[in-house]
């Protein structure tokens, strides 16, 4: 009986010992702090590049305001990486788990390059190659209202076509070339699907290309470029905050 009672109290002080009930709160505690740090860093980055762009626009054009600038695809490029670098550094400074490196490092190579070298850079080259071609569509010969506006999207409809098509073929490729050079660097074999909040990255280009189809939504396409730069934080955040499990 006696040693049956030194079991049980030994198993109850190994059951009530402080580690049992505070190696979830900790774990926990360290995902906040990462994902605030990953945030933050992310914010900071994209303040930044976008600064340096503006201020690159700003020598070309002295009289140029933040309120009025546009961003092309080298500029969007440039504030990407600086959301991506941010949002890299601020994961890895706060992760205790250095273990998880590996997966931020990878991360980061997919957003920059799958979700936004390769769809900025196709969507440039197609862009450049239909304005070489000059190609038209036929237009409707009458003076209706339904002929007019059938005209308007027939007219836009290339740019369009070009615009949604390089962005969906260049987000698909990007990351199946990045996916394959990251199985082969980091020897770990992982299947990276594109998600739909993958596109925000792309949402000053949406807007535009609804723009063109559909003229009453212009306002739409301005507010959407001057947020542009706002876009980009998801991918920065993601970045950081890659964990196993």
């Amino acid at each position: 009986m006696a040693n049956i009672s030194n079991n049980m109290v030994n198993f109850s002080e190994l059951v009530n010992k402080p580690q049992f009930y505070t190696t979830k709160p900790e774990k926990n505690n360290n995902k906040k702090k990462v994902m605030a740090a990953s945030i933050a860093g992310s914010a900071i980055g994209i303040l930044g590049a976008t600064a340096g762009v503006y201020a690159l626009a700003k020598h070309k054009n002295p009289a140029l305001t933040l309120s009025k600038i546009t961003y092309d695809e080298k500029d969007a490029l440039l504030i990407g990486l600086g959301s991506v670098v941010g949002g890299l550094t601020g994961g890895l400074l706060s992760d205790k788990n250095k273990d998880n490196t590996k997966l931020k490092l990878r991360e980061a190579s997919q957003q920059f390059v799958g979700n936004m070298v390769f769809p900025f850079g196709i969507l440039a080259g197609a862009n450049r190659l239909l304005d070489k071609s000059n190609f038209k569509m036929p237009q409707i010969n009458s003076s209706s209202t339904l002929a007019k506006a059938a005209n308007h999207v027939l007219k836009v409809l290339p740019k369009v076509a070009v615009t949604i098509g390089s962005l969906v073929a260049g987000m698909e490729i990007g990351n199946f070339v990045i996916n394959k050079i990251n199985n082969k660097i980091f020897k770990e074999k992982i299947k990276h699907d594109v998600k739909a909040e993958d596109y925000l990255v792309h949402a000053d280009d949406i807007c535009i290309t609804a723009n063109m189809l559909l003229k009453d939504v212009e306002s739409l396409s301005k507010i959407t470029s001057k947020i542009l730069p706002a876009s980009f934080i998801l991918s920065g955040t993601k970045t950081g905050i890659q964990q196993k499990n």
